[in-house]
């Protein structure tokens, strides 16, 4: 892998992580496409994943502080914390992570199979596209329950396949259930972070496997894809309010017509 290599990467990660197109999807389709691009496991795509994770705190640093809070009781004016609707919220988030892990780990090994296979990425961008083109007419006024957030966990496990969006599906189960679009558009985001620091923990055995010359490189692709990871966050969150996923759906269906003909 060289420099070009990483910051291709880490740029395609950035952009599409945040966005409903599958970002480890695009990550294996953009690895096909490179000679002799080799990693130990997932273990760049996980710390790629690790990088964007760092926009989600940037962006949503606030709101994140008011989740930590909301369970020791404590009202914090300045930041304007509802107690109970960021309890609510916390431990929405903490029932999603719980078959997200289950499902995670048990498809572990069938996946790392699939990031090998562009055939399986394209299969299922088409299924992705499916789901935003009709969740994209749902309008709903509910809020996360105890319910909904286990359902939405089991979507985010199921996610774990290359090829499905982890932040298109999990938004379309929230709309196919009444979620509120604002609701969905903080919970999508703000779930992936024990998500993704699992997936951390569980590649990091392969970080004595990583050649000590390919570091920089693995440093260089990360800072690419916080910065793009920043800038894809406000454009989704913009899409979700504003009901139009429809371009992405048609996007998804292209790209995963490409993957199973040509790449």
């Amino acid at each position: 892998m060289s420099y070009f290599d990483a910051i291709i990467l880490g740029i395609v990660q950035g952009l599409t992580e945040f966005l409903p197109v599958s970002s480890s999807g695009h990550l294996v389709l953009a690895q096909a496409l490179m000679k002799d691009f080799q990693q130990p496991g997932m273990l760049y795509d996980t710390l790629l994943h690790g990088a964007t994770l760092g926009a989600v705190f940037v962006y949503f640093r606030h709101r994140i502080f008011e989740l930590i809070i909301s369970p020791l009781g404590l009202v914090n004016s300045s930041y304007k914390v509802i107690y109970f609707e960021n309890k609510r919220f916390f431990w929405g988030i903490i029932i999603a992570t719980i078959p997200t892990g289950i499902i995670g780990l048990s498809l572990e090994k069938s996946v790392e199979g699939m990031f090998a296979t562009p055939t399986f990425v394209g299969y299922f961008l088409i299924v992705t596209s499916v789901l935003l083109l009709f969740s994209d007419r749902f309008h709903g006024q509910k809020l996360i329950s105890a319910g909904t957030a286990f359902i939405i966990g089991i979507v985010q496990g199921i996610a774990v396949l290359p090829g499905i969006s982890r932040a298109g599906s999990t938004t379309a189960a929230g709309l196919f259930l009444g979620i509120k679009r604002s609701e969905m558009g903080e919970f999508t985001f703000l779930m992936s972070i024990p998500a993704i620091i699992g997936a951390i923990i569980l590649q990091s055995r392969h970080l004595d496997a990583v050649p000590s010359a390919h570091i920089p490189m693995y440093i260089v692709g990360m800072i690419a894809a916080f910065i793009t990871g920043l800038f894809a966050i406000n454009i989704m969150v913009y899409f979700i309010k504003r009901a139009n996923l429809r371009a992405f759906a048609l996007y998804c269906l292209i790209v995963g017509i490409i993957s199973i003909v040509w790449i």
